[in-house]
């Protein structure tokens, strides 16, 4: 974020307002932007130096060592990956410009006297890819709280070495084989089936006897295939929910924001937070439930197991007053950050769920969150399991921590890719308010993504399309149904069915290795 719009949410400024000056230079200074910050950082690798003001067109000693950096880089990768001789790996790596007119060793502005192709064959490119997601892995560790003793870590690396041993055996060795045996006695059967009929036929000609009745298609089909009621919110699911709304607190009549509209009746708040889930009887309106709900309800969090509680939100670049809001943050949600990673059985299917809530710190996420993320899709990488993303609320990258908050959305993006392409089910789920960069990158890229119908989600809030333009959206610009009607998510759900659809989703969608079914 730029330092005028850190400074504006320090002060907390309303439309029209402007920063204090001091505010946009402490915010310059403590957000860590300059590129001498990002290389301390690890964020970037080489600092180009320019002329004092910056480089001009005429500056052609500084487009030579430009050329030089982007070429010598180049090389280094390309060597690295190819596996070239350790000569020419060395000679591309720690050759230096030299000072003065030439920018090159070589006295032309070049890199060297041996010239390097840029091609790279199949399997090279595979080490780069994989080379760079370790970079990117690498990135922004300093930047959170481990609280973990190194006992803790190392029984925790042992056990995920177990369960990738364990699921590259049963999956990729012994159950590759079992599948092939699987079809060669399917397609054997099918084949010794099909001779039968045919020897067979004359006598069934003979001995056919009348038609009966068509049959019934079974009732679990119609469940299966069914993924909400076709009465959109005048069906109840009959559920009985473990943990109630807060607001079932609270005795007092409840009114409907579409009672005008719709002719809706008050509703009793005890009633309207456990028996009907928090949705209106009459029109289906989505009242605001808090994220316990959701998990103790819908994702089985009571029986679960959390992972990971002892990765805490830091504050990376020391900015002020921040250690403060954290512990205040803290002590009032009692979480150790906005993300919560537990793993669960829902509808007896084992899974990892990722949750991003709103409370802590507007969902925002940071390098602790990002951490977190990373390693739920490692996880259910390890264990063959599916990931869901349940995001209640996300405000997006959390501006304290700088780059090192920013940097989370290439590395998760990069880790659910790897989790994607490694054939698992990757499901989000979106409710109240989500933007910004979680939304553009790592949650935006799932194959599959749903939304409450009390949700509103977009790359950027009303208040920010409002300062950008200087127009306000149009009314209910963000919400599910408009999301939808653009192709942003794939469906709208209704709480009441929440469970069931998650259910289906896990025994309908999902990719190749989903050997729970």
């Amino acid at each position: 974020i730029s330092p005028e719009g850190a400074a504006a949410i320090e002060e907390g400024l309303r439309t029209g307002q402007r920063a204090s000056s001091e505010t946009v230079e402490r915010c310059a200074r403590q957000l860590r932007i300059t590129a001498a910050d990002n290389l301390e950082l690890g964020f970037v690798d080489v600092v180009v130096p320019e002329p004092p003001l910056g480089a001009r067109p005429h500056h052609l000693d500084f487009f030579k060592r430009l050329r030089y950096e982007v070429v010598r880089a180049t090389n280094q990768v390309v060597s690295d990956v190819r596996g070239l001789h350790q000569v020419r790996s060395l000679m591309s790596g720690r050759e230096e410009p030299a000072q003065g007119r030439d920018a090159g060793p070589a006295g032309n502005g070049e890199p060297g006297n041996f010239h390097m192709r840029w091609n790279l064959g199949a399997a090279a490119r595979e080490r780069l890819v994989e080379r760079r997601h370790a970079k990117y892995r690498a990135m922004a560790r300093h930047a959170f709280l481990d609280r973990r003793s190194w006992p803790r870590r190392t029984f925790q690396w042992a056990v995920g070495l177990v369960w990738a041993t364990h699921s590259l055996l049963r999956y990729d060795v012994v159950g590759k084989h079992k599948r092939r045996l699987e079809r060669g006695v399917e397609e054997f059967s099918v084949e010794t089936r099909a001779l039968a009929r045919r020897l067979t036929r004359p006598l069934r000609r003979i001995f056919a006897s009348p038609p009966g009745p068509a049959l019934q298609a079974p009732a679990d089909v119609e469940r299966l295939t069914r993924l909400s009621c076709p009465e959109q919110g005048t069906c109840l699911t009959g559920e009985l929910w473990q943990l109630p709304g807060q607001g079932s607190r609270e005795d007092r009549a409840v009114t409907c924001p579409n009672a005008g509209s719709h002719g809706c009746r008050d509703i009793w708040a005890p009633d309207l937070y456990t028996d009907f889930a928090g949705v209106c009887p009459n029109c289906g309106h989505h009242f605001r439930m808090e994220y316990q709900w959701y998990l103790y309800n819908i994702f089985g969090f009571s029986k679960g197991r959390e992972v990971d509680r002892d990765i805490e939100a830091g504050d990376p670049l020391g900015f002020e007053g921040f250690n403060l809001k954290l512990e205040q943050a803290k002590t009032a949600t009692q979480l150790t950050s906005s993300c919560l990673v537990f793993e669960t059985d829902i509808a007896g299917v084992r899974c990892v769920v990722a949750a991003l809530v709103a409370p802590f710190r507007g969902g925002s996420v940071g390098a602790a969150e990002g951490e977190k993320f990373i390693r739920a899709a490692e996880r259910a990488r390890r264990k063959r399991y599916p990931l869901i993303a349940f995001v209640h609320g996300t405000a997006g990258i959390r501006i304290q921590e700088g780059v090192c908050g920013v940097i989370q959305m290439p590395r998760c993006t990069m880790a659910v890719r790897r989790y994607i392409e490694a054939g698992g089910l990757y499901l989000v789920l979106y409710d109240t308010n989500s933007y910004a960069g979680p939304v553009a990158s790592f949650l935006g890229c799932a194959p599959y993504q749903f939304a409450m119908r009390s949700s509103n989600l977009g790359f950027a809030g009303p208040m920010v399309i409002y300062e950008t333009t200087g127009e306000l959206p149009p009314p209910k610009y963000h919400s599910a149904w408009q999301a939808l009607a653009r192709g942003h998510i794939h469906g709208v759900w209704d709480r009441r069915d929440l469970s069931r659809n998650l259910q289906q989703a896990l025994l309908t969608m999902g990719g190749r290795n989903l050997y729970y079914r």
